[in-house]
């Protein structure tokens, strides 16, 4: 399995009350979880890793793995077997989905990931090999238009404190209709004329920066405030958006990430595993679980596992060895700490065990 490093920050309360940041929720006895942070190793009780209210999120691997389960990279001038069966590893293409919140309050995070994002496109086009085929997207957390969309919605101990009929009642997604809305329901933000940047890794880079640049800043504040970023990461890979999305996801031979941008825990109403395996269906040619990877900058909180948070869910459903790369979104001077050269590195790390198709 691939190694992944990841940060945790909680600036605001500091990390010897991260837990706090969770609330006053249930917590199980059980095994516990150590929280690698900046600061040294928070551990927590853990309880059940999903919702009370999802007892069914039992997600299936959409294919099977390519490289060893030691971690070990597959030499590719060998021939261990002597039969000429050992896989040639080292993804061609990659796809990354940005993931995301435009609800008010939002404006300065999108443009703090702006402003980090050249070094980490100059970072992941040192760390893979030149040529590489990449293409990068966005898509928003929306699944309500303006009109329909509850503005009153509170958060409370990193949940919503809506009714889950409030909630069920500002997620409109794609079988139910299309809402028209730029980037919403897990479509793929236009901008520019491009619902998508395809690019190479010995292009000049400032063509994809600019667009990227102008597609993050234009997703704006105005979405529903009803976030579901896991929502919108798997509807993302539905065929039903293949209005707007066809062309952006490459199966086999391509690596796969998924960054989340949000600043609020998930609301999305159905199974996350649902959303996992449209994400993993879409991977099934070229390994399942082992192509994707999934970082983000996202509230802390939703990481505790006493809160049982639907996104923190998702995020970890596609390696059960190491936790994903992420911090916090509130902590906008250390941005680079994710969005840099630690997520190129380990977006070329997990593209060198990826079978060549």
């Amino acid at each position: 399995m691939r190694t992944r490093t990841w940060i945790a920050r909680c600036s605001l309360v500091g990390l010897g009350s991260l837990v706090a940041c969770a609330g006053g929720g249930d917590s199980d006895s059980g095994s516990s979880s150590s929280f690698t942070t900046v600061g040294g190793t928070l551990t927590t009780s853990s309880g059940e890793t999903d919702s009370a209210s999802d007892p069914t999120d039992t997600a299936t691997d959409g294919g099977e793995t390519s490289s060893s389960d030691s971690g070990e990279k597959l030499d590719v001038a060998s021939d261990e077997t002597g039969d000429g069966t050992n896989p040639v590893t080292g993804c061609a293409k990659v796809d990354i989905l940005f993931v995301v919140d435009n609800s008010a309050s939002m404006g300065q995070y999108q443009v703090r990931l702006t402003e980090e994002f050249p070094t980490f496109i100059d970072s992941m086009y040192e760390a893979l090999p030149v040529g590489t085929d990449l293409h990068v997207g966005i898509t928003t957390t929306t699944f309500a238009g303006p009109f329909e969309c509850t503005e009153n919605e509170v958060e409370m101990n990193c949940q919503s404190s809506a009714t889950p009929e409030v909630i069920t009642d500002n997620y409109i997604k794609p079988t139910m209709g299309d809402l028209g809305i730029n980037g919403a329901q897990g479509q793929l933000f236009s901008f520019a004329g491009k619902h998508y940047f395809d690019t190479t890794t010995d292009v000049d880079p400032a063509d994809l920066t600019t667009w990227f640049t102008g597609a993050m800043t234009s997703a704006g504040e105005n979405g529903c405030t009803f976030e579901m970023p896991v929502a919108a990461a798997g509807w993302a890979f539905d065929g039903l958006n293949v209005a707007t999305n066809d062309g952006f996801a490459r199966d086999e031979g391509a690596l796969l990430v998924l960054f989340f941008l949000t600043d609020e825990p998930d609301k999305t109403p159905d199974s996350k595993n649902d959303h996992v395996n449209r994400v993993l269906a879409a991977k099934s040619e070229c390994g399942g679980a082992d192509c994707v990877v999934v970082s983000g900058l996202i509230d802390p909180c939703v990481a505790v596992p006493t809160t049982n948070n639907k996104l923190w869910q998702f995020m970890t459903a596609f390696d059960d060895v190491e936790d994903p790369l992420f911090g916090d979104i509130i902590d906008t001077q250390n941005y680079g700490d994710v969005v840099g050269a630690t997520l190129g590195q380990t977006i070329a790390d997990a593209c060198e065990q990826i079978p060549v198709g």
